[in-house]
């Protein structure tokens, strides 16, 4: 399993491309996965840097289905994505949940991801659809419908844990379930359902924001001594919101390396 760090950890922190890759190769994090504002920020610096950690994917955003896509940014934030050197392109699936989503609104936003995928196959990058509430990805079931109405081999999964234990599916049942999809796993702990609402996006990325159970990893509601063993073999990235991310994301990196000495 290799293990990254996430730059949106940084998110109200001036932080700048050298010391991004020093802390990844101090702290032995595998590599560092990039949030779309740091890497349109911190392209030139880091293109200049002499040794880079590796950088498996882009966390990126577009509007899917609303009045505001435009394919010639999906087409800017598939370039970005190459530039960076990474393999894949995280993108969310929408912002509406699909039991709530109206048939036509669902349709633009396939005929958008099915753009978008297109645009990053012809890069050599698959697209991560992540895994999460207020998406057509919010649960196991309409993930799947989500893949089999795309039916497209650039489309895969970025696995949030967390979110997929939200939506009431078990992390290791719905892993097996979807099987070599996932590309990618998020990682991250809550201390309890009653708290998850700390992780939607107005309030996350608040820098005034409530920051009210977020948690060490292995302290959390959901299992990872258990879960961990069994995503070996793939990227994996440990988000973190709260404060002190360059202490924090290092110590969930030395109990994530540990759970992984017990066999699967």
């Amino acid at each position: 399993m290799r293990i990254h760090a996430c730059s949106v950890a940084f998110r109200h922190l001036d932080v700048t491309a050298s010391e991004l890759a020093r802390y990844v190769a101090r702290e032995g994090f595998d590599g560092l996965e990039i949030w779309a504002p740091h890497a349109r920020a911190l392209a030139q610096e880091w293109a200049a840097l002499d040794r880079r950690p590796r950088v498996p994917m882009l966390a990126g955003y577009l509007p899917v289905g609303d009045a505001g896509f435009d394919v010639l940014d999906a087409r800017a934030l598939v370039s970005l994505t190459r530039d960076w050197g990474a393999d894949r392109l995280r993108l969310f699936a929408g912002g509406t949940d699909s039991a709530l989503v109206r048939p036509d609104h669902r349709a633009r936003i396939i005929r958008d991801l099915r753009a978008c995928a297109d645009i990053a196959a012809d890069h050599g990058i698959d697209l991560a659809l992540e895994t999460h509430p207020q998406t057509l990805a919010d649960g196991l079931g309409p993930v799947t419908d989500l893949l089999d109405a795309l039916d497209h081999p650039a489309v895969r999964i970025n696995f949030d844990v967390l979110h997929v234990w939200e939506s009431g599916a078990d992390p290791l049942a719905a892993l097996c379930t979807l099987g070599d999809v996932v590309a990618h796993a998020h990682l991250k702990n809550v201390t309890s359902a009653r708290e998850l609402t700390v992780f939607r996006p107005g309030n996350i990325h608040d820098a005034n924001g409530d920051r009210q159970g977020i948690c060490p990893l292995t302290e959390g509601a959901v299992d990872y001594a258990a879960l961990l063993p069994h995503l070996r073999g793939l990227d994996a990235s440990l988000e973190w919101f709260g404060p002190k991310p360059a202490a924090r994301m290092a110590a969930d990196l030395r109990h994530a390396r540990q759970a992984l000495t017990v066999p699967a």
